[in-house]
This record gives C-alpha cells, structure tokens and sequence, in this order.
C-alpha cells in the first residue's frame, strides 16, 4: 500500500485502485496542476537505454519539466545522453546541463544527490539501488526508479528503510513496473479484489524470451567497469534474469493477493551460455585482454547467471503459484494468468467465468502513465510512495531465485528477518580495478 493510500485511509483489499483514481484523473486533465505549475528540475542517474527512455517519457509527462544533471558510471554515457537531448527539437529549452552538472564515476550518485534537483532517475545496475536511494531521499529528492530495486537481501532491507524516510520527508517514490499504471490492469485488479472471479486458487507467470545482449571487451576499462558494463551477466549486479525481467510478472502475482508469498520452491539452471558460441567467443577475448593473452579462467568472464528457474510461491490463503523465467534460442513466453473458484484472468484487461468483463476504456502506455502519476502526486501533495511494494516484489524474485541456488523451501518470513545474504560491496570498496566474480550456483549452495 502507498503513502497516500495509509494517509487516505484506504483498505488493503482497494489499494490497488488508488494510483489507478489518479491516472484516470490525469486522462482526463492530463496534467494536475493542484498546487501550481512551476517547474521541476530533474537529474538522470544511469544514462544507458533504460535511463534515455525514462528521461525522454519525463519531459513528456509535463511541459515544466527541465533536466539540469545527468550521472553514469562512464563519461562517455553522460556526455552521449546530454548531446541527444539537446539535439532533440521536442525538448528544444527544456534539457540545461552545464559541465559542472555532469558526473560520473563510481560515486555519482551522491555528485548527483547533492545537485538542486527537485527529482532524480534512477536506471543503473539494480545492485546499488538502495544506497541511492537512500542517499536522494536524505537530500530531499523526490524519485523514480527502475526495477528491481536489489540483488540481494540487505539491499531490499535499505529499500524499505528509504522509502520510510521518504514518507517522513514527503517524497514520493514510482518505480518501474509500468503495469501498475495502467489503466486496464488497475480496473482489473479492482474487481480481482472484490471477489469478482472468487477466493484466489492458484495461478502462473512467465517471462522466458530469446538470448540478451553480451557486450565484449573495450579500451580503457578496468575489469570491474567491464563487468558493470556487461551487467546483466552478474548475478550480484543483476540478481540474475528473474530479478532484471521476470519480476514484472512477479508483481503482477502480488498484486493479485495483495502481498508477497509466504513460502518459495525452486529448481533451475544454466546450460545454453556455457555453449554458446558468440557469447564465449567474446568472453575468451574479454579474458585474453585482462590476462596477457591467456584463456586460462575464461568461464568466470561468461557470467554466472542461470538460463532458467522455475518456482513454486504459496500465498497466505494456501493458493500457489507457478514461475518459469529465463533466456533460450527457442521463441519464448511472457504473461500471466491468475484462477480463482469463479473464474480466471489474464490479469491484462479480461476475466472468463460466472462473471466475464472486458476492459473497453482507454489504453495507455504504462512507462508514460507512471510518470505522469509520479508528477500529479507531486503537484498534488497527494505522493505516491511504492518503495515497500517494490522491494516486496524484489525480494519475491530473490527468494526464488535463492531456493533455486540452493534447493532448499523456505519461508518469506525467515528470508526478510534472517537471511544474512549481502553480495553488493561496500561504496568505499568500488573503485576501478579486479573484477568481482563468483561462481555459478551449483542448486546446492549454502542457504545463508
């Protein structure tokens, strides 16, 4: 539940619906200016794809909106970021980025928290997360982020804690899972709560598609910069293909009940990476390049992230639920579906059973809509704050993907107050130099 949600007095069972009331609100007046229009100065941290996208769909949430700093790991990211936006006639005296608002390194976030911003965009690596927020929060920053949020156990524990301070400061907190803006889902959900389709039995979701990027070796990088740079490989960087994707549809299972589930199973593994032959073409390179010419070791520069999990989450009322995620050649699987003893969803925009309904209002694009909400709420005084939700769902993808490692059934209350789990280092030990690998989980590591 969000921070205006509790302060409105809102149940559990209508919580959904609330982000959805000001959407709504929003199609119809498009942008509320409740509490005036000036202008709100944004900060861009993480100026890959991700981060272009989220700033681009920012300035067009709201014409007073003004990009004044722009942060990433490497130079080169923030100067590329700051020469297409202002090459870009749609937001032609909107992006004013002096040089002095320009940082990178690994200590940009707190450069960027320290800027007069009025909000920051999170888009780096999910692993350090947490200390960014909690750095923008305690400087005042209002704040999108993209998901997920953690790679592991402590991170979500600092996710939770920075968005209480959020609401003891009045900052408002969206984050990326654009689903939860959209306005179809939102309706969905309203009925899927009030028992339109009956007591919740049991459901699936899916996030399994093709191959993702691998980038190889580039001048001037140490091997930890590579290894940020090659990401999505790491699982303490990514927190493995579950985290970094499958964690849309693991939201969308949490929302249906209202909560994260009470216990995980899990079983997975990695084959199609250790095979293939462009991916370990270019981790041999990666590994010549950083060892005078030799291959020896050349596995731990092809990643340690999995191909496929498969998990089992039991939500309080006994239901389960079934997830598949991962990377393969073959063509691939995303959605979800949820059951109940009236009827069944899509969980998109229709139900089937005693009760059948279809969404026939307006679509939107959920990445536009939820800055759009993030902007009205802070217009409004009215802020929306998911920080807990999304570290919730997070930790849910986590929780799977450790009972996949492991192989062990554990229970969500041992995972959120017991686990010790902590893969991200601390900030003063990032700094160009020796990577940080790990090797690939066995399915019979050590529950810690």
């Amino acid at each position: 539940m969000t921070a205006l949600e509790k302060d409105k007095g809102i149940s559990s069972k209508h919580a959904t619906t609330a982000a959805g009331a000001m959407a709504l609100a929003g199609a119809v007046a498009n942008v509320a200016y409740t509490q005036g229009s000036g202008r709100i100065r944004v900060g861009l941290l993480g100026c890959g794809g991700r981060g272009n996208g989220a700033l681009r769909h920012c300035l067009q949430a709201d014409p007073a909106v003004e990009v004044i700093a722009l942060a990433d790991l490497f130079e080169s990211q923030v100067r590329g970021t700051r020469d297409r936006f202002m090459k870009d006639d749609k937001f032609q005296g909107r992006v004013k980025i002096d040089d002095d608002h320009l940082f990178w390194g690994f200590d940009c976030h707190e450069k960027l928290a320290r800027c007069e911003a009025d909000l920051l965009l999170m888009a780096t690596a999910p692993a350090f997360r947490g200390r960014q927020m909690m750095a923008a929060i305690k400087a005042g920053k209002h704040i999108f982020t993209e998901k997920p949020v953690a790679t592991d156990v402590a991170g979500c524990r600092e996710v939770m804690e920075a968005s209480k301070l959020a609401k003891q400061k009045g900052l408002a907190i969206v984050c990326g899972t654009q689903r939860r803006h959209e306005f179809s889902r939102v309706e969905l959900m309203r009925r899927i709560h009030d028992g339109q389709i009956g007591e919740l039995a049991g459901g699936q979701c899916y996030w399994y598609g093709g191959g993702i990027w691998f980038r190889g070796y580039k001048e001037g990088m140490s091997e930890l910069e590579w290894q940020c740079y090659n990401w999505y490989h790491f699982n303490w960087i990514s927190g493995d293909q579950i985290c970094e994707q499958h964690i849309h549809n693991i939201d969308v299972m949490n929302w249906c009940f209202d909560g994260p589930p009470v216990k995980f199973t899990a079983v997975g593994g990695r084959a199609w990476r250790s095979y293939n032959e462009s991916q370990v073409k270019s981790a041999k390179e990666v590994c010549r390049k950083y060892n005078n010419g030799s291959e020896a070791n050349w596995e731990k520069y092809n990643g340690d992230i999995w191909d496929h999990i498969f998990a089992e989450f039991e939500y309080a009322n006994g239901a389960r639920c079934l997830s598949f995620s991962g990377h393969s050649p073959g063509k691939g699987r995303n959605g979800e579906k949820i059951v109940g003893t009236k009827g069944t969803s899509n969980c998109s925009d229709s139900i089937s059973g005693e009760n059948p309904w279809k969404f026939s209002g307006k679509h939107v694009n959920g990445q536009q809509q939820e800055h759009i909400d993030l902007i009205q709420s802070m217009r409004s005084g009215n802020l929306l704050n998911e920080g807990q939700r999304i570290a919730e769902s997070t930790l849910t993808a986590i929780g799977a993907r450790i009972a996949a490692y492991t192989g062990r059934t554990f229970s969500w209350k041992w995972l959120l107050n017991a686990s010790k789990q902590e893969l991200v280092p601390k900030q003063e030990d990032l700094r160009p130099g020796p990577g940080i690998f790990h090797p690939v989980a066995s399915g019979a590591d050590e529950l810690v």
